[in-house]
């Protein structure tokens, strides 16, 4: 390689730093350079690609940012959509699925106490109609030993009624006999017992009606 005789670096220099850095991140040194200017045909070759691809760097990277960066925002909106969205229905299916097993729990407990409802009901009915019958037996036999009763007493007075005249008589009977007697021992050969009132209460026909309403309900 030829040296470039009357090449002369004024500025390296000042810039040793930069120089060095310049080389390491882009592989750019006066070495490469100088080669180039002295017709190193790898040198123009590498210095050429760097130039291709710096143009196309530049004129791509600009678009290439563009859309890997909406890319990247699109499809991080899109995930963080899906997160939410799942989130949501994660929440809703939890609160479909809570409301399902409530309205669950509420119809069995509204079944249940149907059941409890209507179990009651019959055996209050039963109960119901079991003192209804109660009652009504109580009721029934009351009013027949209220009538027998009624019967036996009206039989009673009846027969009270009717034998007053009996009564009557046998107590006439005796006055009668009591006044004879009495008559007989006072007046003796000249006693007249026509004299003697008799009473004859058992022919009286007041009697003989008492006898037949007596005799009917006997």
């Amino acid at each position: 390689m030829k040296k470039a005789k009357y090449v002369r670096d004024h500025v390296s220099t000042y810039g040793k730093s930069i120089k060095k850095v310049t080389d390491k991140k882009f592989g750019i040194s006066n070495r490469l350079i100088l080669r180039a200017v002295n017709g190193d045909e790898k040198a123009l070759k590498e210095i050429g690609d760097k130039g291709k691809l710096g143009e196309r760097l530049a004129l791509s990277m600009p678009l290439i940012r563009e859309n890997l960066k909406a890319y990247i925002e699109g499809t991080t909106e899109y995930n963080t959509t899906l997160a939410d969205i799942y989130k949501s229905g994660a929440k809703g299916a939890i609160a479909i699925d809570k409301a399902g097993s409530d309205v669950t729990l509420e119809n069995t407990r509204y079944s249940n106490l149907m059941e409890e409802y209507n179990t009651k009901l019959f055996a209050q009915l039963e109960s119901e109609y079991q003192r209804h019958d109660d009652a009504m037996d109580v009721i029934e036999l009351q009013a027949w030993v209220d009538t027998q009763m009624a019967t036996v007493n009206a039989k009673a007075n009846l027969e009270s009624i009717s034998n007053k005249p009996f009564l009557a008589q046998m107590k006439a009977d005796d006055d009668y006999e009591n006044k004879k007697i009495k008559h007989l021992l006072e007046n003796g050969s000249d006693s007249d017992l026509s004299l003697i009132p008799r009473k004859q209460f058992s022919t009286n026909p007041v009697v003989r009606f008492w006898n037949e309403i007596r005799r009917i309900f006997s």
